[in-house]
């Protein structure tokens, strides 16, 4: 045996150690360890992907944005666009008009007592007058001015104010200013006035005027503001192409990867925790489920093994699909994935209504990785039903293929439902088309990628799935051959407890399968010592005659260590094994006890030393084969088996081992038990029923011819 050989044969004989099948530590560790591994997987199909770009790369995929979002780029700037277009705001000041006034009245005022004074010389008028004119009068006007008399003056000083009020009463901005010669013009073309004067009013009112309209910061920043509020967000909406494949990032690129959480930052704490308290409900839900099953459907660490590697299975065909949708690959390669291949394998492997709740759950996973689409949590889940369903009873592996042609139907109705209430793109028939042709495809791969699976879970931990025990009860088998050839009488006796265990296990919830091939092989050890027993005998020679009865009870016992053997070697699924162990249980060869006894003349016999080893039936299948067995031999040994002498040896059967305790460590039921009286006389009445007594023909032919 090589190396491998070995770790397989260690390996399967821990996890048929009912120290794992039991431990609770080990299964609190399977919980934790399947619900930790699932996060991880999964975790990845809700996290957006994130990219490393720089600007003026390449990107290598088409990316897609996976969420509607604002783009802040080119809102920023349709809003700064819009804060340009808003004019600056000023306010008009009534200070400057007076300011002017009191500038213009201040420099007439001074010249008119500058005139009137005759002590002073003309250059001490101009120079006086210089001293208070405004910096932009010229000598000429001071030279004009101080030429004048006092009523001169004064008509000029009203002129001046008249055009200074006109002016500055009104907005006078920057750009005004700096036509304000022309303006004075315009308004002096109102007075009768000569050239000097027109050039004194001139060019005193132009030094004096200024822009009466005051900047107001903090209004302008409101008034931008406000502009900038009106422009409506701009959004990159779910599903639009943010860059090609092979097209430059730039800045537009990067920032709206940004928006839509694709470009790398920090992870998205947010996300990471509501996903891991969303997989802890759904996990505690299963396991509370799992939990509070009944005796009967309860699983065992093996079994819960083998579903937590199905959920991985499961979780990591979405986590691949997901991940070539983020690589570029279209979304509605979704619809392509045999989510119903889950629900087919639980069913077949462990349990239909399990199946069922797992569905639920795997779905939606499903529906999250891709955005909490509900289209595609419903569509996985009301096919993973039907995938369930169809498989449930598995007669010959073609109940696949039948599946997977109803769950193909099945998704394909999903997607159509879906397809017109959704009213966004209800009217995209190429789309629904396309989703319709992947959706059938699915379905048809879960069905295949079942059968192909199944082989695997059975050979790497010796399950027996229905498929398997179809294949065990060929005839053709080398230890139903073997037995056939070398034990013919054993081999009637296992087809007769088979159909008895059929009949029963179909009345009280067991597996009838499982019974019907179970009996096939629970005698295969006898082929060791045929003739020891009594079904293969063709003469009325017995062995155990000559022999002691201990030795004839050491070798009918050892049919059963034998048969274990050879299964062994034959690497049979344990389920097959265990019916093989149990089928005596530690019952007791009373033929050979009463005859050690007869001729023990010291009384040291003991009646435990003429028990079966054991162990006794812990299964519903284990108990129901050993009943099965001593009713067929019971009732095979009666002369004259009718229907009362036969019922009653089959509650006397019932009763001795109930009050031997060989029940009791199985959850067959009183109840149970009376159905399986029903069950057996049935199918007695079909074996040994009265038959007709057929005369000689040769006989009647000779008193013919007389």
């Amino acid at each position: 045996m090589n190396l491998w050989s070995t770790w397989s044969l260690a390996i399967r004989q821990w996890l048929d150690d009912p120290g794992f099948r039991e431990n609770r530590r080990i299964r609190l560790v399977l919980y934790v360890g399947a619900l930790v591994v699932l996060y991880l997987v999964l975790v990845g199909t809700v996290l957006p992907p994130r990219y490393d770009f720089q600007v003026g790369q390449t990107s290598p995929v088409t990316i897609r944005a996976p969420i509607t979002a604002v783009d802040t780029k080119a809102t920023e700037e349709e809003r700064q666009a819009a804060m340009a277009k808003v004019p600056k705001q000023y306010v008009q000041s009534p200070a400057v008009e007076q300011q002017a006034l009191q500038q213009v009245d201040t420099l007439f005022g001074a010249a008119i007592k500058v005139v009137s004074d005759k002590q002073l010389t003309q250059a001490e008028r101009i120079e006086s007058l210089a001293a208070i004119a405004p910096k932009q009068v010229s000598q000429s006007t001071l030279q004009a001015l101080v030429g004048l008399d006092s009523r001169q003056i004064s008509i000029l000083q009203s002129v001046a104010d008249r055009i200074v009020h006109d002016l500055l009463d009104q907005p006078f901005n920057q750009e005004a200013a700096q036509q304000a010669g022309l303006l004075v013009d315009r308004q002096m073309l109102n007075y009768d006035l000569d050239r000097v004067s027109r050039l004194i009013v001139q060019n005193v009112v132009v030094s004096v005027l200024k822009p009466n309209m005051v900047y107001q910061p903090d209004a302008t920043e409101a008034a931008r503001q406000a502009a900038a509020k009106a422009v409506p967000d701009k959004y990159i909406h779910k599903g639009q192409v943010i860059v090609n494949k092979n097209e430059v990032i730039t800045d537009t690129v990067l920032s709206q990867l940004r928006d839509v959480g694709l470009y790398r930052s920090h992870p998205n704490y947010g996300v990471l925790a509501g996903f891991a308290l969303f997989m802890l409900i759904l996990g505690g839900l299963l396991a509370s489920y799992i939990e509070r099953r009944g005796m009967r459907r309860r699983l065992d660490n093996l079994s819960l093994l083998i579903l937590s590697l199905i959920l991985i299975w499961m979780a990591v065909i979405i986590r691949v699909a997901k991940g070539i949708v983020n690589a570029g690959g279209p979304e509605s390669i979704a619809y392509l994935v045999p989510m119903s291949m889950g629900a087919m394998l639980i069913t077949v492997l462990l349990d239909a209504s399990l199946a069922w709740m797992t569905a639920c759950f795997t779905s939606l996973w499903f529906g999250a990785a891709f955005g909490f689409d509900y289209g595609l949590t419903l569509v996985s889940f009301t096919s993973s039903l039907v995938g369930a369903y169809t498989v449930n009873k598995v007669t010959h592996r073609g109940t696949f293929m039948r599946a997977g042609f109803l769950v193909s139907l099945v998704q394909v109705a999903g997607i159509l439902a879906m397809s017109l209430t959704d009213t966004e793109t209800g009217g995209d028939w190429h789309t629904t088309s396309l989703h319709i042709g992947l959706g059938a495809l699915g379905g048809l791969g879960s069905a295949v990628l079942t059968i192909g699976i199944l082989p695997f879970f059975e050979g790497a931990f010796g399950l027996l799935t229905a498929i398997r025990l179809l294949e065990l009860s060929n005839p053709n088998n080398p230890l139903l051959k073997k037995l056939l050839m070398e034990a013919p009488g054993t081999y009637h006796h296992s087809l007769i407890v088979g159909n008895l265990a059929e009949a029963a296990a179909e009345l009280v919830g067991a597996d009838p399968l499982l019974c019907r091939v179970g009996a096939y092989y629970h005698d295969v050890g006898k082929t060791r010592r045929p003739l020891f027993f009594v079904e293969n005998q063709m003469t009325k020679d017995n062995p155990h005659d000559r022999i002691a009865p201990s030795l004839s009870h050491l070798i009918i016992t050892s049919h059963v260590s034998d048969g274990l053997e050879m299964l062994e070697k034959a690497g049979m699924p344990k389920p097959i094994r265990d019916i093989c162990a149990t089928h005596h249980g530690t019952t007791i060869l009373w033929y050979f006890y009463n005859k050690a006894r007869e001729a023990d003349k010291n009384g040291t016999v003991k009646v435990d030393d003429f028990r079966y080893p054991g162990p006794k039936p812990k299964t519903r299948e284990c108990a129901i084969l050993m009943i099965c067995d001593a009713v067929e031999a019971a009732v095979r040994s009666m002369s004259k088996p009718t229907p009362n002498r036969v019922e009653g040896v089959i509650r006397k059967i019932i009763r001795d081992r109930l009050q031997d305790g060989q029940l009791d460590e199985c959850d067959l039921t009183l109840q149970d038990l009376d159905a399986m009286v029903g069950a057996f006389m049935k199918t007695l009445k079909g074996i040994y029923h009265a038959r007709i007594e057929y005369p000689d023909p040769d006989k009647i032919r000779k008193e013919v011819s007389k």
